[in-house]
């Protein structure tokens, strides 16, 4: 998909279209709630429309959007797929240049529509009108004639080449079961033969106050902005090994080329390695005799018996017997594929690959220091978060594939101080932005855990306000925070209902903090932090747009948890219980509470130093994580006891709490000390997979909330972030810890901003920049700067400017 300059808003010429067979259920006009008959779901429905052109123009605009998804060509070269994961009631749609693959003469538009029906983890249905909800297609595109749009002179065809299937599991996938033989790839072509094919509907709008309207905007999909995210950088990628081989036995290194003779009832399996974890569609391309059947998935690893686990982009293919090629319509991910082949007949496997569609990272930014452990785990880390920022930032995309509302301040992070696209790292704010009518976010949004209304995780939507504040700091854009900051403010005095004497407690629903063993019954101490640094981030917030108010409200309740908060603390050891009950505070400590009691800013001045040195000792540490995997059960019974030593042991953050660990470092004055907490990591390096996984044990194998270390070397250890909100001015100092040199460059609104640490600090900067090295700062222009790294230089002396 390219970028191309429209006008996302203009209005629309082409109609909603859909097969005759709606699938819409009523009694009578006007008389029940419209419903969506089961038989249409997971329907596929192909789409044409044949033109011809005299040239070719220059560019071709084309816009196009669909429920639930669509995979669009032009004279058989696909253009897009889409639309990207979204609320239905602000369904978004692509803008594309279909110019490449026009030509002049006859030439055909293809689209294939397939309506889901049931919610999965990355769609969520509309709720029906009379006439929308229950599949449909709208496109246009900008030809020298003039806009050729979606009407009644397409054809359609609801196609019988799939047999429907239903989510199962956690991750709600849904297996792909295509039979070749019954989808002619020739309908792609201009000169397919009509038979069987069918004008579509003009869908029109009738819901109550409708007024018939056959064009977007409707009910109820809204206003239908365009997709504001970079579209997906496609990447293929090819096994590293391959092993054919009987069920259950070691077989043989392959290549492919690789060809079979079938036995009935004797499969063949086909074992691709693609030697580290692989996010995408799962494409095939084979020869055989029509009725071979290959079955397949991806998984990040092999059971026992040779089977993908857990299974990813599973699928059944029959082959037609020619122009055999095949690929997964939802993505997946992995490290291996299994492929079985059964029938009889010679067949070859000429092509396996994974296509990876994810947003893009344009060169620019990068990181580089004299330990080379710390380069490969800023490495993983940004591979980690590539994997799962596909058109959302998901949790994995090996298992489940969900846009968590808190994993997210993570992914976001990292794409802010490393990526210079930072398209998604400002939509995703936006995507989460749902509250429901109490004010709280969905604990995962535009899927089914939002559809259904599930029990939601209170401290994600604190950890949403976060993400909030970051895209304030780093972009700076006034009409972004203003629209976001009503949400926030819903969630903060949803929070403050649940406060007693200062302190949130008995707070409803799945308080899971972390991974780690930290909850417990009352008033909990991370919980209350994490509100502590919300309530800050909203007031700072509330105040740079002016809003007083508001910005007193949220200080005034800040004021009531810092004294109220002083329970928690443990002067003998320097850090926080996890919480307090009936007025009494808990035995156990954690990082977590000691982090959160910093980052929510309610340490006081004379415990500070004694909090850092808590959170810098690590011999102590345990990595109890008795909630993973079953802490919803669990919660219902309560936390069990603890099962280390309370008096002596604390219990370590998760990967994926580290970030607000490392925050409260630096916060406290100990940046210098991130370089080696990050080396933590180092645990998790394996030679079976270069991405971070979920936890310190167990878990997915690909987990983006893990990639804390790639935020943190260029931001703490180099140094290099904002002084003030949108780069109006940038900060420098670098805090290298045992480290001799270290280099990088972070992304601005205004170019890069480029640091050098070792004997001399030299940065090159877009806007006016301060340099902290040794405690001296330095203010200086644009440009570029080199300054002495010790002490001993003099702040009144100007600093050295050093030419390009």
């Amino acid at each position: 998909m390219d970028d191309v300059t429209t006008d996302g808003r203009r209005p629309w010429t082409g109609r909603w279209i859909w097969c005759q067979d709606t699938g819409i259920r009523r009694t009578g006009e006007f008389q029940s709630i419209p419903e969506v008959d089961e038989r249409v779901h997971d329907r596929r429905v192909l789409f044409r429309r044949e033109f011809t052109l005299d040239r070719v123009p220059g560019r071709a605009p084309m816009r196009i959007t669909a429920d639930s998804r669509y995979v669009l060509w032009v004279n058989g070269v696909e253009l897009a797929r889409g639309p990207a994961r979204s609320h239905p009631r602000r369904l978004l749609h692509d803008t594309v240049d279909a110019a490449p693959a026009l030509r002049p003469g006859v030439n055909v538009v293809g689209v294939l529509v397939r309506f889901y029906g049931e919610p999965t983890a990355w769609w969520m249905p509309a709720v029906p009108t009379f006439s929308h909800g229950a599949g449909v297609l709208v496109a246009e595109v900008d030809l020298p004639g003039g806009v050729l749009g979606t009407d009644r002179t397409w054809r359609c065809r609801v196609s019988d080449a799939w047999t429907r299937q239903r989510p199962s599991g956690l991750g709600q996938a849904r297996p792909e079961v295509l039979d070749g033989r019954r989808l002619d790839p020739e309908w792609l072509r201009p000169g397919h033969p009509d038979e069987g094919w069918s004008a579509p509907r003009v869908v029109t709008a009738l819901h109550l106050g409708g007024i018939g309207r056959a064009v977007p905007p409707t009910d109820p999909y809204g206003p239908m902005p365009p997709r504001v995210t970079a579209p997906p950088a496609v990447t293929p990628r090819t096994p590293a090994g391959l092993r054919r081989h009987r069920p259950g036995t070691p077989g043989e290194p392959v290549t492919l080329p690789l060809t079979v003779d079938l036995d009935a009832g004797s499969p063949e399996v086909l074992t691709a390695d693609f030697g580290r974890v692989v996010a995408g569609t799962l494409a095939l391309r084979l020869t055989g005799p029509a009725g071979v059947v290959v079955d397949g998935s991806l998984g990040e690893r092999l059971d026992g018996e040779g089977v993908p686990a857990p299974p990813s982009a599973a699928f059944s293919y029959t082959l037609r017997g020619h122009a055999d090629t095949f690929e997964t319509a939802d993505p997946g991910g992995g490290r291996y594929a299994v492929l079985r082949l059964t029938g009889s007949g010679r067949v070859t496997v000429d092509a396996v690959t994974v296509s990876e569609r994810l947003r893009p990272r344009p060169a620019g930014p990068f990181f580089t220091c004299s330990d080379p452990l710390l380069d490969e785990i800023h490495r993983v880390g940004l591979r980690t978060v590539d994997l799962t920022a596909q058109d959302a930032y998901i949790d994995c995309p090996t298992r489940e594939q969900r846009a968590w509302t808190g994993d997210s301040v993570v992914h976001q992070a990292v794409d802010l101080v490393t990526n210079p696209d930072w398209r998604l790292a400002r939509w995703h704010p936006r995507l989460a932005a749902v509250p429901g009518p109490d004010g709280l976010l969905p604990m995962a949004v535009a899927c089914d855990f939002e559809h259904r209304a599930t029990t939601t995780i209170p401290d994600w939507s604190l950890h949403w306000i976060r993400s909030v504040r970051n895209l304030w700091w780093w972009a700076g854009d006034r009409d972004e925070v203003a629209a976001l900051l009503p949400v926030a403010e819903g969630v903060l005095r949803w929070f403050a209902e649940f406060a007693r004497d200062g302190l949130l407690t008995d707070v409803t629903g799945w308080v899971l903090l972390d991974w780690a063993s930290v909850q417990g019954r009352g008033a909990g101490a991370v919980l209350n932090g994490l509100w502590g640094r919300a309530l800050t981030d909203f007031a700072e917030m509330a105040a740079w747009l002016g809003d007083h108010g508001r910005a007193r409200w949220a200080r005034a309740q800040h004021r009531h948890l810092a004294e109220a908060y002083r329970i928690f603390f443990d002067p003998a050891r320097g850090g926080y219980r996890d919480w307090a009950h009936d007025g009494v505070a808990g035995p156990g400590l954690s990082d977590h509470a000691a982090a959160a009691a910093v980052v929510g800013g309610l340490v006081p001045a004379a415990s500070r130093a004694a909090v850092l040195r808590f959170l810098l000792a690590r011999e102590d540490r345990v990595t109890s994580a008795w909630s993973f995997g079953v802490m919803p059960l669990r919660a219902a019974m309560g936390p069990p006891p603890p099962d280390w030593d309370v008096d002596r042991q604390v219990v370590a953050a998760q990967p994926f709490f580290r970030y607000v660990v490392h925050d409260a470092v630096a916060a406290l004055g100990g940046a210098e000390h991130v370089a080696r907490l990050c080396r933590d990591w180092r645990a998790l390096l394996t030679e079976e997979s270069d991405t971070w996984p979920e936890t310190w044990s167990g878990g997915s194998l690909c987990h983006g909330w893990s990639a804390t270390p790639s935020r943190d070397l260029p931001l703490y250890t180099l140094g290099a972030g904002p002084a003030a909100p949108g780069f109006a001015r940038a900060r420098v100092a670098p805090r290298l810890g045992d480290l001799d040199w270290a280099r990088g460059a972070v992304p601005t609104p205004h170019g890069l901003l480029t640091v050098e640490v070792g004997t001399e600090v030299t940065v090159e900067s877009p806007v006016p920049v301060e340099i902290d090295v040794g405690g001296v700062r330095h203010h200086r222009p644009p440009g570029r700067w080199t300054v002495p790294a010790g002490r001993e230089h003099d702040p009144d002396r100007p600093g050295v400017a050093v030419t390009a």
